[in-house]
């Protein structure tokens, strides 16, 4: 609800408007209404394109990589050398070899193969000194590289005896085997025979001899013979002739001729050079004089030794084969370098496929002897072993394998 207008309102509200009415007419009376506006000097703009920002700096350029310190390459290892080929000796018309052509082998050259690196490794390693300490002299010279020859491998007199069982094991029988040398000469004498039950169905007795020279690219048999003293078999003689180059075979009366091949052995001397040649660890041939036959043998040792059990005890060994033609017999003998590269083991295979295998009893070098059954003194007070006892590792150098 509105209150009601009285006369005070109405005259207060009168005089305010004259007032306002009072003031407006004065402020405007001031003002010239005929007076131009003021002219201000035009402002001119001009659109400039704006300036290309400065490049940034450029960046700074990476370090170079450290260079790798260089990497020393092996020197090139000299492909192994290939085994001569050998062609099977020519047959006459009788059917008799008129001697197989057989390259010969140049033994003068220096042992190769994982032994050969061994045995430099062996020479060349050793405890650094000081060069000061040798004064104004200078180191002294290396030890000159050990020679390979049979006067320097072979025992100066070695005698061995052997079990020989056929088949799986059927002991029928024994081999000896005696040689000597004095650095220039040689005697090989070896027997076979029949023993026990054997002896009373079969008894055979075969001695074995050869005579000949040891020179530094091995050894030179002259005269090889074969007695069959018990049982049947023929006489055998072979002659080797080495200024004319020729080997006569007699086997009873029969007689044949060949031409001498460069280290050509008989079946006792046989022995000795395989032994030596042996220690090379690597392939080897010879051609094998009997009295009723000529033909080359190719033996091949094994990539690396192995163990093998005795009647003297375990052996480290290296087990060589002697290759033939067909139809002829096969060989394999096993070498122990403990024991100066004698056979501790020998199997024959003649050619209608019988196996005869000779098995070490008795070893008798350089003073010592080794006999099965034997009883030595061990390391412990008042024990005893019964058998040889070798070391682990095998006490030639030429045999520190790969």
């Amino acid at each position: 609800m509105s209150e009601p207008i009285t006369r005070t309102r109405l005259l207060v509200a009168l005089l305010l408007s004259l007032l306002l009415h009072l003031f407006l007419a004065g402020g405007l009376s001031g003002f010239d209404h005929a007076r131009e506006p003021d002219r201000a000097p035009p402002i001119l703009a001009t659109l400039l394109t704006p300036a290309a920002p400065p490049a940034p700096p450029p960046e700074p350029a990476p370090r170079p990589a450290p260079e790798p310190p260089p990497v020393p390459v092996p020197a090139p290892v000299p492909p192994p050398r290939p085994e001569p080929a050998i062609a099977p000796p020519l047959l006459s018309g009788s059917g008799t070899p008129t001697g197989p052509t057989v390259p010969a082998m140049d033994d003068t050259a220096p042992p190769s193969g994982p032994v050969a690196e061994q045995a430099a490794s062996d020479r060349t390693e050793g405890p650094a000194t000081d060069e000061g300490d040798h004064g104004a002299e200078g180191p002294p010279p290396d030890d000159p590289p050990r020679q390979l020859t049979p006067q320097a491998v072979l025992p100066g007199e070695a005698r061995l005896e052997f079990d020989v069982y056929r088949g799986e094991g059927l002991l029928i029988g024994e081999t000896r085997y005696h040689w000597s040398h004095e650095g220039a000469r040689y005697r090989m004498d070896t027997v076979t025979e029949t023993t026990g039950l054997a002896a009373l169905l079969r008894p055979i007795r075969i001695d074995q001899s050869s005579v000949g020279a040891l020179t530094e690219k091995g050894v030179r048999p002259e005269r090889y013979e074969s007695d069959p003293n018990k049982g049947k078999g023929p006489d055998e003689e072979v002659v080797f002739d080495w200024d004319s180059n020729r080997v006569m075979l007699r086997a009873d009366d029969k007689r044949a001729e060949h031409a001498l091949t460069a280290g050509a052995q008989d079946m006792a001397s046989l022995w000795l050079e395989l032994i030596w040649r042996a220690q090379r660890n690597e392939p080897f041939d010879f051609t094998i004089a009997t009295g009723k036959r000529y033909t080359p043998r190719w033996f091949v040792p094994d990539d690396s030794p192995g163990g093998i059990d005795t009647a003297l005890g375990r052996f480290l060994t290296l087990h060589v084969q002697a290759r033939a033609q067909p139809g002829d017999n096969q060989i394999e003998v096993w070498l122990a370098p403990d024991l100066r590269w004698l056979p501790v083991r020998i199997r024959f295979t003649d050619r209608k496929g019988d196996v005869y295998d000779q098995r070490v009893r008795l070893i008798e070098y350089d003073g010592k002897s080794l006999r099965a059954g034997a009883v030595a003194p061990s390391a412990s007070a008042g024990g005893a072993r019964s058998t040889y006892d070798p070391p682990p590792e095998p006490a030639n150098p030429y045999l520190q394998l790969r």
